[in-house]
């Protein structure tokens, strides 16, 4: 914006200030001249208003009453051209000016009005040339911040500091919300629910609301014409031609970083999706491999398996968000685990997910069987997106190693076919990982080394007099020790499908540790 101590020093000799002596630094939006009683009609407000003072050399108008009329008309500053009409401003116009708070400057005799309006489109055109420049150089350090590897963050906050105001995104998808200053915070409450509304509009456009008598403007951010979040900015000041470029930079890479986030989901999807399949058919090591080789994170040495029904594809985002909150006499929790792990395909309308059993260990300390039969609850789902609700409820194995996938796989298979609708329904532990359970109870009794007594009964095939002599025991504390593994485990050693597991489960533990 001009100023008229700008126009004044750009204009020297050509114009000068009136009684007040000096300029003002009153801001100018354009030039007019007129020689009409009433020129109002055809401003706009906020200019220098011209006259060589005709009307009232010739008392056709009370001055009173002309700068009332361009007072209420917001003219900000009236020049008298001194000339033919008027040798000097009339005392009845200059104190009306001065009752009304109008300023007043002089045109010299023989100065063009021309040269005043001159004056000022130049003075315009080298400011709109340095609004463009700093544009410009505020879109280059917005492209530069969102090459960062906290591009999203950086980049709000520099659109913040250059409007001297705040900023937020909301993303739609994946992302976390981003504001600046962080006191801005508290507007966000409001701004969720106006960028709700914006979600839902089916031709989304930029919109306005107030926050404590402050303007606040929501710009969507769009990919394919699909609103893949909402730019919120409460600004400091007006926004010029040249801040709402900057926004638009700012809306654009915005919507080029989702979209890059957008492909990089999807190929970590597709290398995941690889990886779980080449597990669940036992192919581990080559699974390994694979997500060594494509930057993934490593697979778990010890899984469990999650499998989801529903009518539809179901995404991951909803899956981890339905997998909340298993009602039961303490709160699970599965969706940190699903969200977690990249390892993840769809089978036969199912979701099949590997998880790491260290995230969702609180399932490890209570039998699987306490568990069949829970209500499934489903959280934050709009009613558009009924169909994709699973409508089974997660099926879930006791902790498995590699070697157990395949099997575990195709009881999961079979668990999530019969699965009632909404409920959670117990896989069942198999051999392998009962066995499992089985060593850490022997290795958890205190009072004798029952992990030694079985490994030794087993290895001399129950024969209780090598067994005995290997373990430095007489044969009926031997026999004693036998009767309390029964009862601890609650299975029969001597049988074969037992002892089988038992050895390998006994084999794995000294390897692994238990």
């Amino acid at each position: 914006m001009i100023t008229l101590l700008q126009l004044g020093t750009a204009l020297a000799s050509d114009l000068e200030p009136g009684p007040s002596g000096r300029y003002s630094t009153t801001p100018i939006a354009g030039v007019h001249v007129s020689e009409l009683e009433d020129p109002t009609p055809y401003l706009s407000g906020g200019e220098l208003l011209l006259t060589t003072g005709m009307i009232f050399a010739r008392g056709q108008v009370d001055p009173a009453v002309y700068v009332r009329r361009l007072q209420e008309k917001s003219v900000k500053v009236l020049g008298i051209g001194l000339g033919p009409s008027l040798t000097a401003i009339p005392p009845a116009l200059a104190a009306a000016c001065a009752e009304a708070k109008l300023e007043v400057v002089v045109v010299p005799d023989q100065v063009p009005f021309q040269n005043v309006s001159r004056a000022y489109w130049n003075l315009a055109m080298r400011s709109s040339n340095a609004d463009l420049m700093d544009s410009l150089g505020t879109q280059t350090a917005m492209a530069r911040a969102a090459m960062r590897p906290d591009a999203v963050p950086a980049v709000v906050r520099g659109l913040a500091q250059s409007l001297g105001g705040w900023a937020a995104y909301v993303p739609r998808f994946g992302e976390g919300e981003t504001v600046w200053p962080p006191s801005a915070e508290q507007f966000m409450p409001k701004v969720r629910r106006e960028t709700h509304r914006i979600d839902k509009l089916e031709a989304p456009s930029t919109a306005t609301f107030e926050i404590l008598n402050q303007p606040v403007v929501l710009y969507p951010v769009l990919v394919n014409a699909q609103v893949y979040g909402v730019l919120s900015l409460g600004p400091g000041r007006r926004l010029t031609p040249a801040d709402r470029q900057v926004i638009t930079t700012v809306c654009v890479l915005l919507a080029m970083r989702s979209r890059q986030r957008e492909q990089q989901a999807e190929s970590t999807a597709v290398l995941g999706s690889a990886v779980a399949k080449l597990a669940v058919r036992g192919q581990l090591e080559a699974a390994r491999m694979l997500a060594e080789d494509s930057g993934l994170p490593d697979v778990p040495s010890t899984l469990r398996l999650l499998a989801l029904r529903a009518q539809g594809s179901i995404p991951v985002s909803f899956a981890a968000e339905s997998a909340r909150g298993l009602l039961g006499p303490e709160p699970y929790d599965l969706g940190p685990a699903l969200k977690a792990t990249p390892f993840v395909f769809e089978h036969e309308s199912s979701l099949i997910a590997l998880l790491d059993a260290s995230l969702v260990a609180p399932l490890g300390e209570r039998p699987f069987d306490d568990l069949e039969g829970t209500e499934f609850q489903v959280l934050g789902f709009s009613p558009e997106n009924q169909n994709q609700i699973p409508e089974t409820a997660a099926v879930l194995s006791a902790q498995i190693h590699g070697a157990q996938i395949p099997s575990i796989f195709q009881a999961l298979r079979a668990a999530i076919a019969r699965a009632p609708k909404g409920m959670l329904t117990h896989l069942g532990s198999s051999d392998e990982s009962k066995a499992s359970n089985w060593v850490k109870a022997l290795h958890e009794y205190a009072r004798a080394d029952l992990v030694a007594t079985v490994t030794s009964y087993l290895r001399h095939r129950g024969t209780w007099e090598e067994a005995a002599r290997e373990l430095g025991l007489h044969r009926n504390t031997l026999r004693y020790r036998m009767q309390l593994v029964n009862s601890l485990i609650g299975v029969d050693v001597d049988d074969p499908d037992v002892s089988a597991h038992l050895w390998l489960a006994l084999r794995h533990a000294e390897t692994h540790g238990f």
